[in-house]
């Protein structure tokens, strides 16, 4: 028979492995995420940083060149054209921001499956500290190492009939 003492500590260490294995698999989870995610925001922060410089800088020139340019070859005042050079300057920057805050959003989407994956690892964890017999790794050992005799699989070359838990509840003698 079993000690009752040594019970619990096996399954203590058979617990803390398992969280030690979680842990590590949630390290490397977020380590290949967060490598993704970098790559990402390298992609946002390039077209956030071109569509700054062009608000920023060389806009102000080239809106205020289009502007004159566009009045004396039209009939447009000064103030028409540069309205009309600022509306579409000020377009091409919209759409840059818009192409970085959608890359912001995909970056920040790529650590989604680390935050739920976390999340479910520690719902796991509280559910079996609460409950240890309820703890899937320990139903999927119950599963895999009965006790009288293993699942019958049709294409097992394990013969059923001939276990001993068959023969001795067997009513035909042998």
């Amino acid at each position: 028979m079993s000690n009752p003492t040594s019970n619990p500590r096996s399954s203590f260490q058979r617990l803390s492995q398992d969280v030690i294995d979680l842990f590590e698999l949630q390290w490397e989870l977020l380590s290949v995420d967060a490598q993704e995610a970098k790559r990402k925001l390298v992609r946002a922060a390039i077209c956030g940083g071109i569509a700054a410089t062009l608000a920023g800088s060389a806009l102000t020139v080239v809106m205020i060149g289009t502007a004159f340019l566009l009045a004396e070859m039209t009939q447009l005042s000064n103030g028409g054209a540069l309205l009309i050079a600022g509306g579409v300057f000020f377009s091409i920057v919209a759409l840059l921001g818009w192409i970085a805050a959608v890359a912001l959003q995909s970056a920040a989407a790529a650590m989604s499956e680390s935050k739920s994956e976390f999340s479910e690892n520690l719902r796991w964890l509280k559910a079996t500290l609460v409950n240890p017999d309820t703890s899937p790794r320990n139903q999927i050992r119950r599963e895999s190492f009965p006790d009288d005799e293993p699942a019958e699989y049709p294409d097992s070359s394990w013969d059923s009939a001939a276990s001993p838990a068959r023969q001795r509840n067997s009513p035909i003698p042998r």
